[in-house]
């Protein structure tokens, strides 16, 4: 009986060591990759579906700004992408990332599909603000993410 509680005492401490390692082998390496700004007039359909989309309510994304859309002369689409990448033996799942808004933001466009980053690899995610023309590229930006269902985020500087 002596030996079995020994080796169950073992067994507690191995698995606490391996939600340990979990626990700080869980990060992703987040940089910043790009900006990119895109007038709204050189995509007046996407612009114009989008109007359409906050009028009957189907718009999918975080509206900032509940006042109406204004034109898309004063206006710009700012889309920052970040790599990410998981040196860990474990996938990240359901990551995604989250633009910290500032005055005279408008919205946030929604991305629907779910990212992963498999083990020992890399991948890029994106996301877009319509914001007024007069606004900076610079944000703050929060990306969250899961191992094993224990949530893991960080935050970064976009823009600079």
């Amino acid at each position: 009986m002596k030996a079995l509680a020994i080796f169950l005492v073992i067994l507690v401490i191995a698995a606490l060591a391996g939600v340990g390692w979990l626990y700080f082998t869980g990060n992703l390496e987040i940089t910043f990759a790009e900006c990119v700004a895109t007038d709204p007039l050189t995509q007046a359909d996407y612009f114009k579906s989008m109007k359409t989309s906050l009028e009957n309510g189907t718009f999918v994304g975080t509206r900032f700004d509940a006042s109406a859309l204004p034109s898309p002369e004063g206006t710009l689409f700012y889309t920052w992408t970040v790599h990410l990448e998981n040196k860990s033996l474990l996938p990240a799942d359901t990551v995604e990332i989250q633009v910290t808004p500032m005055t005279g933001d408008i919205l946030a466009v929604g991305d629907t599909a779910e990212h992963h980053v498999p083990a020992q690899s890399s991948a890029d995610l994106s996301v877009t603000l319509l914001t007024s023309r007069s606004m900076h590229s610079v944000r703050e930006a929060t990306v969250t993410w899961y191992v094993w269902g224990l949530p893991f985020s960080t935050r970064l500087t976009l823009g600079k």
